[in-house]
């Protein structure tokens, strides 16, 4: 294991060529995707009855007549507003590659189109993409290698931003009352506040997102590099390499003058390009003697650094919808225009020993220092070794009459592992450009923002892991188990401050975090020989975290829910608890009245964002030429912070739709355990257990069906293969959401986990393709 600073060498991976004739392969598939589950919300006459009932708890009239509530039943199912926003899309991917070469040059280029609908109206993603290797020995000492990868990404993005259901786009989606229709009479949208003063004042069509408002992105990004290799003399080579990768892109964002309530427009156009260089050199030394003995070493060093550019600029009144945000200049109001740069290096030097005995025992060391610009004075290096070692006991005497073992190989290492978790500039007191009065005048003027610098050094993990492979059956069984223990100290995390220091708060070194856990993976050749071949693959890893120590004991508060009903923190980081616990408050029932009570007025731990366990299973069967693949995976025990919901469950302040779990199985006299309490505005709410859920399932990830046609027989082509193949077609889980697997506030390195809102959802796909060999 050789440990590597996270920002670290950028690799380019692409197909290789091969010495012979130049091979052609061209892909196409076609297909389409949905939305992975509907929501089933009120009818209109369920949702008439229900905030009728609302009013009566309330001691208030009715909201809708004997009259309206039959014009109601009449409509039926109404409108289904999850048909307005959702739609089946389409998908289609196209790739051709040549590749061959001879002993001396071997080459490779793909080209390559991705055009994908997104499941929401008017939004897409399509890429463009060219990828070329070339491999050429200049003579017995001299070799060349360049890769070069380019793409364009063109995407017309719609999102929810989490916003609550008024303002969220998928939160539009469930919210609106379903008697209304989709248009008024005069072809304008229907707008949900327009109609009804008792609906949120910010509850406009989902069509005002979709129709009036797009936000696009374009990003032309370049990945290239070279490295020459010299061989000094037999087994010592010398390599210098050079890389580049060059992303820039374009936001195009544009409100219409049509856009709910304001009539002005905006257009806001922001760039951004991002550029490192990278410069690697290693000396390498392969060396077989005796016959038993391997050795091989690298040592060298490389350089890397990171430039951020940013350029935005707004306004709004403008004269015509017509250019969008191609005329900024028509423009009546323009906002502060903004600029941003920033940029990082890093310096490591490296070097490694293996040495095997006898193909038996192998020996691993190695030792990394990186030194990173966004660090402070005096710990900007952070040294990183490890070691590692494995032992194959299937070789031993002691094991050679042990015939039902082919292989049996045990290992073990430890190392240690830099992050630079943090941002340039976080250790140096920045100022912030902004503007301030002075008498009646306006002045630019620059001053501190609302984080204190302070000296901070490497984020470190430590990890030591211990293996066991073995196989049985001339190889058809193979089993490998794996336990690891790593801990995680000088952890990067802001602290918050008194706001009397004047700043709200620092980016600390806060202390340390502990993971371990064992993984086991099974591969199993059930079916080796004859027509019919059938390969299982199974894999289950259990993972246990614990805060060990943080920054003056003090909690640490991930981000804030914030609903009408209450604002509250979710995942708490405290010490002697797994990493995000959930904490809230516990119900307790229904008092006389309907209303919820609450066991304390303390909180409680209510939920874990961390799985019992993860796990995945593939499965490869074949017959002839017709194959069948499939693979699953799934988490268990792990819990989820359901804000999606609350809305549409418990919220009665804003007339939104409501789920029809919600009608069926709500509080009343004769239902006093109901799931449900009292429709009623006067409920207090907590953030409590009840928005807690268990997050398990079982997914069927892949399952693809192929059949290879023998044309070799009578054309010239070397194969061709027909599939159809699906993803995300089944998923069993007691989630009540749309998606159990979700997380809606980043990914595994985010201090938010297991929450659930307001996501663009997952989608079903099928497709069917075909891959043609020349």
């Amino acid at each position: 294991m050789v440990p590597v600073a996270s920002n670290g060498v950028v690799l380019i991976t692409t197909n290789r060529g091969t010495t012979g004739k130049t091979n052609v392969t061209v892909e196409s598939s076609l297909g389409f995707q949905r939305l992975i589950k509907k929501t089933e919300m009120m009818n209109p006459e369920e949702y008439g009855i229900f905030y009728n009932r609302l009013s009566a708890n309330m001691g208030r009239p009715p909201r809708f007549t004997d009259e309206e509530i039959q014009s109601f039943a009449a409509l039926g199912e109404g409108t289904n507003w999850q048909d307005v926003v959702f739609r089946t899309a389409p998908i289609q991917n196209h790739s051709v590659n040549f590749a061959g070469g001879n002993e001396k040059t071997k080459f490779s280029i793909t080209g390559s189109l991705f055009d994908q609908e997104g499941i929401i109206k008017n939004s897409n993603f399509k890429r463009y993409a060219l990828n070329n290797s070339f491999q050429h020995d200049l003579n017995q000492a001299f070799s060349i290698d360049l890769n070069l990868a380019l793409s364009k990404n063109r995407s017309a993005r719609q999102f929810s931003e989490q916003g609550r259901f008024g303002t969220s786009l998928i939160g539009r989606a469930f919210s609106i009352p379903p008697m209304l229709p989709v248009y008024e009479e005069d072809g304008s949208y229907m707008e949900p506040v327009r109609r009804y003063t008792f609906v949120s004042e910010a509850l406009y069509s989902p069509l005002n997102f979709i129709n009036e408002q797009s936000n696009d992105l374009e990003e032309n990004n370049v990945l290239g590099n070279a490295a020459l290799s010299y061989t000094i003399t037999d087994g010592l080579v010398l390599r210098v390499s050079g890389g580049i990768e060059s992303i820039n892109a374009r936001t195009d964002f544009y409100q219409t003058k049509k856009f709910q309530n304001n009539p002005n427009g905006i257009a806001r156009i922001s760039t951004s390009a991002f550029t490192s260089l990278l410069n690697e050199n290693t000396l390498s030394y392969t060396k077989k003697f005796a016959g038993k003995h391997d050795l091989s070493a690298v040592a060298g060093f490389t350089y890397q650094n990171f430039v951020t550019t940013t350029l935005n600029a707004e306004g709004s009144s403008l004269i015509s919808d017509i250019p969008e945000t191609h005329s900024l200049g028509t423009a009546g109001v323009f906002a502060s225009p903004g600029t941003s740069y920033t940029k990082s290096t890093l310096l490591s030097g490296l070097g490694r020993i293996n040495y095997t005995f006898n193909n038996r025992y192998l020996f691993t060391v190695s030792m990394r220092a990186d030194g990173s610009s966004v660090y402070s004075d005096g710990n900007k290096w952070g040294y990183f070794p490890s070691a590692a070692f494995s032992w194959r006991l299937s070789d031993e005497a002691f094991l050679q009459d042990v015939t039902f073992v082919n292989d049996l190989k045990l290992r073990t290492s430890w190392g240690r592992a830099g992050s630079q978790a943090i941002s340039p500039y976080s250790t140096l007191n920045q100022l912030l450009p902004g503007s301030t009065v002075f008498g009646s005048s306006l002045y630019t003027s620059m001053a501190p923002g609302t984080r204190l610098a302070s000296d901070l050094k490497w984020e470190t993990t430590e990890q030591v892991n211990v293996g066991l492979e073995f196989a049985i059956l001339k190889g058809r069984l193979q089993f490998t188990a794996d336990y690891y223990r790593k801990q995680t100290r000088d952890l990067l995390n802001a602290v918050q401050l008194m706001r009397s220091t004047g700043f709200t708060n620092s980016l600390r070194n806060v202390g340390r975090v502990a993971n371990r856990g064992l993984e086991f993976e099974l591969n199993a050749k059930i079916f080796a020989a004859g027509p019919f071949t059938w390969d299982l693959n199974t894999n289950v890893s259990f993972n246990r975290s614990k805060v060990l120590e943080l920054y003056g004991g003090q909690d640490i508060l991930a981000g804030q829910l914030q609903m009408i009903m209450f604002t509250d923190f979710a995942n708490t980081y405290r010490e002697g608890e797994p990493l995000g616990i959930i904490y809230g408050y516990e119900e307790d029932g229904y008092d006389e009245n309907g209303f919820l009570k609450y066991k304390s007025d303390q909180k409680v731990k209510i939920g874990d964002p961390n799985p019992n366990f993860i796990f995945g299973i593939t499965s490869s069967m074949a017959y002839k030429n017709l194959s069948l693949s499939l693979f699953l995976n799934g988490s268990q025990g792990n819990d989820i912070v359901n804000m999606s919901a609350v809305a549409f469950t418990v919220d009665n302040t804003n007339g939104t739709n409501k789920l029809k779990d919600v009608f069926n199985n709500h509080w009343t006299p004769e239902n006093p355990n109901a799931k449900y309490p009292i429709p009623s505005t006067a409920n207090k709410y907590r953030f409590s257990d009840r928005y807690v859920e268990d997050g398990s399932y079982i997914r069927l990830r892949n399952i693809e069906l192929a059949y290879n046609l023998p044309v070799e027989k009578w054309t010239k082509m070397s194969s061709a293969r027909f599939y159809v193949s699906g993803q995300n077609l089944l998923t069993l889980t007691n989630y009540s959401w749309v998606d159990p697997d979700v997380n809606s506030r980043g990914g595994a390195n985010s201090l938010d986990q297991g929450i659930d809102y307001a996501t663009y959802p997952s989608a079903k796909t099928l497709t069917a393709g075909v891959r043609l060999g020349f």
